[in-house]
């Protein structure tokens, strides 16, 4: 069996926030040295004439080392790395005309220092976002965790019994996922992890929610949506995983499959009593060919419970 390569650790909220904060600092250092081009005829530096983003001081290097990591492959973060290219790229622009002796045109400037200031507003934003979700997230899959999703699920039901709407909880589980780290090291498992992770949220409809319950468990919060419904959705979901094998490090590539149970919210249940049906549905899937899903029934609760 062939070794995988070993993956370096993830990042965690703590390192993405470190480096906004570090970002933050070097920037307003950069802008100071970047004046003195106009107003001291200093030289350009280094990072103003260079067109690879991994030159454009530390936070492109990081950017760019690190950008297929859960936490930074988001689109908030590439449109930081956009806005910090782009203020790099408009910065030595400016600095060649002005070494060229030829007058900087104002509006020029104030395009330059609009986007200087937005990206410090927006690494200010996602800097205070990731410190509001630090303790929620994953840090494998950028998923919400297990506490984020005690205190959401509570929540949702009570706004569902409040405007007596339906909704649902469906618990996923990869199939077979053991296999994956017994054949393919642990290294490949976080992988399909992270992959399972991206393909059920792109999936999944905008205002649904996806955690990470534990292991190769996920659940699934749908509002608004009774039993019935949820089976199209998940339906969706158990075709997307299907179609869409992971590529490992190394070479080659995974087939996932995952397995569901569904249980609708009811003024009955508790939410850990709503999370133990569709548990129930879940165990029937998997000892009925797995790669399908199930809808928690009254004959799925175990002799002698409700």
């Amino acid at each position: 069996m062939a070794v995988m390569p070993s993956i370096r650790p993830h990042l965690t909220t703590r390192d993405v926030l470190a480096e906004l904060d570090q970002a933050l600092g070097d920037h307003m250092a950069w802008l100071k040295a970047w004046h003195r081009v106009f107003l001291c005829g200093a030289p350009v530096s280094p990072g103003d004439a260079a067109d690879d983003p991994r030159d454009l001081g530390r936070f492109g290097a990081w950017y760019v080392k690190n950008q297929h990591e859960s936490l930074v492959n988001q689109p908030a973060l590439r449109a930081l790395a956009n806005l910090h290219q782009d203020m790099h790229e408009r910065a030595y622009a400016l600095a060649q005309t002005a070494r060229s002796g030829a007058p900087v045109a104002a509006s020029d400037y104030d395009a330059f220092m609009d986007a200087a200031a937005a990206f410090v507003a927006n690494a200010r934003r996602l800097e205070k976002a990731f410190a509001s979700a630090s303790s929620d997230l994953d840090p494998l899959t950028g998923m919400h965790n297990r506490q984020a999703m005690n205190r959401d699920l509570e929540r949702e039901r009570a706004r569902a019994l409040r405007l007596d709407r339906p909704a649902c909880f469906a618990l996923a589980d990869l199939d077979h996922f053991k296999s994956v780290n017994d054949t393919h090291g642990h290294g490949a498992g976080d992988q399909v992890l992270m992959a399972t992770a991206e393909s059920l949220m792109n999936a999944l409809r905008p205002y649904d929610t996806v955690y990470r319950y534990g292991g190769e468990e996920f659940l699934i919060c749908l509002p608004d949506i009774s039993a019935p419904m949820a089976v199209t959705v998940i339906e969706r979901l158990l075709q997307a995983l299907r179609s869409k094998p992971v590529a490992i490090e190394g070479g080659g590539s995974i087939a996932i499959t995952c397995s569901f149970g569904i249980a609708q919210v009811d003024p009955d249940c508790s939410v850990e009593q709503t999370i133990e049906r569709a548990d129930q549905a879940l165990y029937r899937a998997k000892h009925t060919g797995r790669d399908r899903l199930c809808v928690w029934e009254s004959d799925d609760a175990p002799q002698g419970a409700a």
